[in-house]
């Protein structure tokens, strides 16, 4: 960053985050056991004069024409920076070129649910770090409903200071800045899930005694489904709980229902993002496929 002319601040200091092991079957399963005590880098906000953004993964490139790994290089699947998707193109488009301070809240997975409310949105709290300027504009994603409800949550008016990330995949700006993830390895340290409940949750909300839901991934053809979902839906209303698809649902009413919910049972999946709405007290059952089970959320 100091090389390519540019600023950069400490948002949040490392951090050494201890979990308990959930109760499950079978117990105390590796991937649990292994996720226990994670330690969280330290995170920055960068600011890059003539810095861009390319593609839908989110490369965030210094104006020496440089990819900046830590404020958004990596994605899935990639191990070093020669695997990355960016490099397989090398004359992209000419970016839209802006004036003033752009702030950047696009990033990698930003078109997924549960990476837009932790990966993306938390990093509005280091533009809060002293001294980082205040951007004119903003460049973030706005392919789905649910993302435009959250920045009108957020109070993220007006439309027009707003470049589409998801319409315009590359950009250049006067003066980019760009806060980093809250952890580059895509886990969720207990401030970021402070700062999401803060934001949005209605603090009037609360449990309601027997409220009870089973929140489906829905019909269409997806993984980590359920198979046999209408026998399980059988057996749960009998015990006196609703059927929730939150795909249907705008993003208010999701997490209405789930601060709401006194149990929670479902299959692992960005739906259980919500549970950052939950109430103190409620309970959830959290189903996985024997090969396939995530600790580090």
């Amino acid at each position: 960053v100091a090389e390519a002319g540019g600023r950069m601040w400490v948002a949040r200091p490392e951090e050494r985050v201890r979990r308990s092991v959930p109760t499950g079957d079978p117990p105390r399963h590796p991937t649990f056991v292994a996720d226990t005590e994670l330690v969280v880098p330290r995170a920055a906000v960068a600011e890059l004069p003539d810095g861009r953004v390319l593609g839908k993964h989110r490369v965030v490139i210094d104006g020496l024409g440089r990819m900046v790994e830590e404020f958004g290089g990596l994605y899935w699947g990639t191990r070093r920076w020669s695997e990355h998707e960016v490099f397989w193109h090398p004359f992209p488009d000419p970016p839209l070129e802006v004036s003033g301070v752009l702030g950047v809240l696009a990033g990698r997975g930003d078109i997924s649910y549960y990476h837009f409310l932790f990966d993306i949105l938390p990093r509005l709290a280091f533009l809060e770090t002293p001294g980082v300027p205040t951007p004119e504009r903003w460049y973030v994603p706005l392919q789905h409903g649910w993302q435009r409800e959250a920045l009108e949550l957020l109070d993220f008016l007006p439309q027009e200071s707003l470049v589409d990330a998801d319409q315009v995949l590359h950009v250049q700006a006067e003066t980019l800045l760009v806060p980093g993830l809250p952890d580059v390895e895509m886990r969720t340290p207990p401030w970021a899930v402070s700062f999401i409940r803060e934001r949005l949750r209605p603090p009037e909300l609360g449990l309601v005694p027997g409220r009870r839901i089973y929140v489906t991934r829905g019909q269409r053809r997806n993984n980590r489904i359920v198979r046999n979902e209408a026998e399980v839906m059988e057996v749960l209303g009998g015990r006196g709980f609703t059927f929730v698809d939150p795909g249907t649902l705008s993003l208010v009413e999701e997490i209405r229902t789930f601060a709401e919910a006194e149990w929670i049972v479902a299959p692992h999946g960005a739906a259980l993002a919500n549970l950052v709405f939950a109430s103190p007290g409620a309970s959830v059952v959290e189903l996985f496929a024997p090969d396939y089970v995530q600790g580090s959320y």
